[in-house]
């Protein structure tokens, strides 16, 4: 071998050496590349390849476990969010994902899934809407009707799964929600016990458990006003906000909670008295509003209301937009029931069947040009009749949970 080669493969070692300190993997660096290009570099990676890239070596692996690497890594995928989609099938339940721009790039009218984790049956495939790449099952008595069921934390990036500790409860219901507290970096899970008595369903026993203490705990919390969640919510800057009807004046209203301070607010809204899902429009609390029978919409329907709330000197105002649907809705939807998962951007529109059928499509509504396709999912696999729950803005995440 000559010395030029010998050379070359000397240097090539040096470049791809990397030395971590045992204190918090990222101050030393012996090798050409400063560690903090590397992590900027490495961040940038699918996850598929930042995986293939822990096994190189015992220090590359403490390097992509490194919390500022995983925070930066979460940061970059909110960029790239994902469409998620959850359904139980031959004993287990199936979470599969696909990057969200394949929904309106090049007007594609075929999405194929990427990314497939299973899970065991013992679980509910009814999660709450996904926060910062987490998965929360969403109701505790659905899960397997043993005594002992509980509630279990997901991670489809990772492929973990973790049980949470039993709510300690006489209720024979718990109804979940999720929510992110950006200051603090936690991740919070919030219950409610359901009391179920002709005309008196109502909330109570509310508990807040924080995610990645040491010892998992419920905690105790005091609400001021009794109501009955429901299922729309959706968390936003630190607050988890969820409809739900006033148990006094039996009228419908939106639950604030505070992530961080564990405090409950409440907002009147009028137009409840329509099906909503609440999204996040721009960083604003919205609420997509239709008047069809239940919480479904079918070729019959001509219109929904988008509400967007602004706040100004503390005082909550709601704007109001209707759109009158396409044509073309009667034709594509026809007698195929959808509800609404959400929304992409500013202006699209995504709605999904209830039930899994083979082939499976979602529909898009582009509410700027009016226009709507019917979109493709392919790679879920050979399954039918299967209630399916889809979800937008899914991001990937590295952390592991322990």
């Amino acid at each position: 071998m000559s010395t030029k080669k010998k050379r070359k493969e000397h240097v090539s070692k040096n470049e791809a050496h990397l030395a971590i300190s045992s204190t918090d993997g990222l101050r030393e660096n012996y090798g050409k590349l400063p560690v903090d290009l590397m992590v900027d570099i490495l961040s940038r990676l699918p996850l598929k390849s930042v995986a293939r890239s822990r096994c190189v070596s015992a220090n590359w692996n403490s390097l992509l476990c490194n919390p500022h690497y995983t925070d930066l890594f979460l940061k970059r995928s909110s960029t790239r969010p994902r469409l998620l989609f959850t359904f139980e099938a031959e004993g287990k339940w199936s979470i599969f994902s696909a990057p969200e721009y394949l929904i309106s790039y090049n007007n594609s009218n075929l999405v194929v899934v990427d990314s497939r984790m299973d899970v065991p049956r013992d679980y509910t495939c009814r999660v709450c809407v996904p926060v910062c790449g987490l998965l929360c099952t969403r109701d505790e008595y659905e899960l397997s009707g043993r005594r002992d069921a509980r509630m279990m934390i997901c991670n489809p990036s990772t492929r973990q799964f973790k049980s949470l500790p039993k709510v300690r409860t006489r209720r024979g219901r718990v109804v979940t929600y999720m929510g992110y507290d950006p200051v603090e970096k936690q991740y919070k899970v919030l219950c409610m016990t359901i009391r179920e008595k002709p005309f008196l369903y109502k909330a109570e026993e509310y508990q807040v458990l924080t995610l990645g203490t040491d010892k998992l705990k419920w905690k105790m919390l005091e609400c001021s006003v009794d109501h009955y969640p429901y299922t729309s919510d959706v968390c936003i800057d630190g607050v988890l906000y969820y409809i739900a009807m006033n148990h006094k004046s039996r009228n419908d209203m939106i639950v604030c909670f505070n992530v961080q301070l564990e405090k409950f607010n409440f907002i009147n809204f009028e137009e409840m008295e329509y099906h909503c899902t609440l999204i996040n429009y721009k960083g604003k609390l919205g609420a997509i509003c239709h008047p069809s029978i239940g919480n479904f919409m079918d070729g019959g329907a001509e219109s929904f209301e988008l509400w967007v709330t602004d706040e100004t000197d503390g005082e909550r105002t709601w704007s109001k937009h209707i759109h009158i649907l396409p044509p073309m809705w009667k034709e594509l939807v026809a007698e195929t029931r959808v509800y609404i998962v959400g929304i992409v951007g500013t202006s699209e529109i995504v709605f999904s069947p209830f039930h899994l059928s083979n082939p499976f499509y979602i529909f898009h509504l582009d509410m700027e040009r009016n226009t709507l396709r019917r979109v493709g999912i392919q790679g879920i696999g050979p399954v039918n009749g299967q209630k399916i729950y889809a979800y937008l803005n899914h991001v990937e995440n590295l952390k592991l949970m322990m």
